[in-house]
């Protein structure tokens, strides 16, 4: 899980799509979004990555 973590941080730097952006796209709370995607060991709900995925990432 955390690899994928490090995988969506990393495409959303590269397409320039901040926290803020994310967050709108998913419908999610911006600082709770910006919380998960802090680079630590706590991981992201799968739920949270798939919405990422899905709305942000393609």
């Amino acid at each position: 899980m955390l690899d994928e973590k490090a995988q969506v941080i990393s495409k959303l730097q590269e397409k320039g799509v901040d926290v803020e952006e994310a967050a709108k796209a998913i419908e999610f709370d911006p600082q709770i979004l910006k919380l998960y995607l802090s680079e630590d060991d706590y991981p992201i709900p799968g739920r949270i990555l798939k919405k990422l995925e899905e709305a942000v990432l393609n």
